[in-house]
């Protein structure tokens, strides 16, 4: 066994490093910097039944620590993505996580439905969209609501099941119960922090949608707390997601207790960041494997 390999739920990676939904397309975009197949896996960007051409512009507001964004969900479509990504990603030697979203439960049985024809590693259900069936509330937010789409597309899926948290539901360790009891495989913690941005110059709110998912540095301390009270509570395999953008903020991730981690916003800083990522990992993991560390910072205080 390779000291960077890990495995989660049924699958096996080749080291903890993932990309997240979102910020690396389809995989085929970062492939004119360097080879992605050296990482743990990728996760494509959300895919809908429909088309969706997203949010009107601005859609990418910088900050501090981090940036604010409203893309809304823009995607192909899922006849298109069959037809114009699959090949494509059915070819890589490394995981792929296919993203999926939609407006009504409903979709995500359909998208699950479909995309048991092609060979990939998993699913990510994106459960920080609006329930147009329920006065747009989020998916995610709603214990019954994650538990019961979880649930029936493990049923309907010949594929592992992950399920990505939203960080505005406020009985995180109750979604990840119901989770496993649906048959859940892991879960990813977090999608981005709701934030706001004010064009001072117009007196307005920078986007037309007011709000939008803030990610970045600023929210690592955060998603650590998580990452850590869930690895106390030995639910799930949890996949780390939040403010990473060097290597030390993986090992602190690993420490918390995730098994993974997923690449973010440091994508669309640095797209070499991925391979920085792996390369550092080897040379770390030299003498001890990845699944030595991993919530070891739980029995050092």
């Amino acid at each position: 066994m390779d000291n960077l390999e890990v495995k989660v739920g049924s699958l096996v990676f080749k080291n903890p490093i993932l990309l997240a939904s979102g910020t690396c397309g389809y995989g085929k975009e970062l492939m004119e910097f360097y080879d992605i197949n050296i990482l743990g896996g990728i996760v494509t960007k959300s895919i809908t039944l429909k088309s969706r051409e997203g949010n009107p512009n601005p859609r990418i507001w910088e900050s501090y620590g981090g940036i604010l964004n409203s893309i809304g969900l823009e995607n192909k479509g899922l006849e298109k993505f069959i037809a114009e990504e699959i090949p494509y990603l059915e070819k890589l030697n490394t995981n792929v996580v296919i993203s999926i979203a939609g407006e009504k439960q409903e979709e995500f049985y359909e998208l699950a439905k479909e995309l048991n024809n092609y060979n990939f590693s998993a699913l990510e259900l994106n459960l920080s969209c609006p329930n147009v069936d329920n006065g747009g509330m989020l998916f995610g937010v709603d214990k019954e609501t994650v538990k019961e789409i979880t649930k029936k597309v493990v049923k309907i899926s010949d594929k592992p099941v992950w399920v990505k948290l939203t960080p505005q539901a406020s009985n995180i360790s109750e979604i990840v119960k119901g989770i496993k009891k649906a048959g859940g495989e892991a879960v990813v913690v977090f999608n981005t922090y709701l934030g706001l941005a004010i064009d001072w110059k117009n007196r307005r709110p920078v986007f037309k949608r007011v709000f939008a998912g803030y990610s970045g540095p600023a929210i690592k301390p955060l998603v650590l707390r998580h990452v850590w009270e869930l690895y106390e509570e030995n639910l799930l395999p949890i996949v780390g997601c939040g403010g990473i953008v060097n290597f030390c903020d993986v090992l602190e991730y690993l420490l918390a207790g995730a098994t993974l981690v997923q690449i973010g916003s440091a994508n669309l800083r640095d797209p070499w960041i991925g391979k920085k990522l792996v390369e550092e990992a080897r040379e770390y993991f030299k003498y001890e494997r990845v699944n030595e560390i991993i919530g070891l910072a739980h029995k050092n205080y």
